[in-house]
């Protein structure tokens, strides 16, 4: 079953659960128009950050190879429902063979193995005639305007430091700061950032080793 597919049945779910609830607050008689409010509202907010955490941006192959910290590999897998245990070479070769079997997709939807076993449950034939979208951003050309705008940027986007006068190395995470911006001015770009971060200044914290070790 696709991931569009099984987020739609597990949605199919959900509503039920939710009109369930509803039906079950108004017999033990709650206000009838505060429940369905709130049960209006939850829906609103479980289709928002549905669409927002799982419908992402393809990273193309050659951005893909950009990437050489394992740790973020390893988040990106997990972003597009992959497999994350492995070394470097496999973590890349399984985002390849995504960013290749999506490579006329802009946007695509993924889903954790969770939904994809509830919505097996329910499963619904794919949509007849859906439309693909193209033209996903470049890492590569939104690095090259990034770095030429360093100057711009006031805190490291890894761990909040003061970037350097001179150079686009942080100097508290070792960040590639070109890098890590151009990734925030994606989609996916800020899940991963979102995640690296959070990993990054709880590593900081206990003094371990930067993300690059001097050369």
């Amino acid at each position: 079953m696709e991931p569009k597919q099984a987020w739609g049945a597990f949605s199919i779910i959900v509503v039920l659960a939710d009109t369930i609830a509803v039906a079950l607050l108004i017999d033990l008689e709650y206000e009838p128009v505060l429940v369905a409010a709130i049960a209006l509202i939850a829906l609103l907010v479980y289709f928002y950050v549905l669409y927002k955490r799982y419908h992402v941006e393809v990273v193309p192959e050659n951005d893909i190879m950009q990437f050489e910290d394992p740790d973020d590999l390893r988040i990106l897998c997990t972003i597009y429902g992959l497999e994350s245990k492995g070394n470097d070479a496999e973590l890349r070769n399984r985002l390849l063979a995504f960013a290749r079997a999506h490579g006329d997709s802009a946007f695509v939807w993924v889903a954790p193995k969770t939904v994809q076993f509830f919505g097996t449950a329910l499963e619904m034939p794919p949509t007849a005639g859906a439309t693909r979208t193209t033209g996903a951003k470049s890492l590569l050309e939104e690095r090259t305007k990034s770095e030429a705008n360093l100057s711009r940027v006031k805190r490291c986007p890894i761990c909040n430091a003061k970037v350097p006068r001179k150079g686009s190395i942080c100097k508290e995470c070792g960040a590639d700061l070109g890098f890590y911006v151009a990734l925030g001015a994606s989609k996916v770009g800020k899940l991963v950032l979102s995640e690296k971060a959070g990993e990054v200044r709880r590593k900081l914290r206990y003094e371990v080793p930067s993300l690059r070790e001097d050369r």
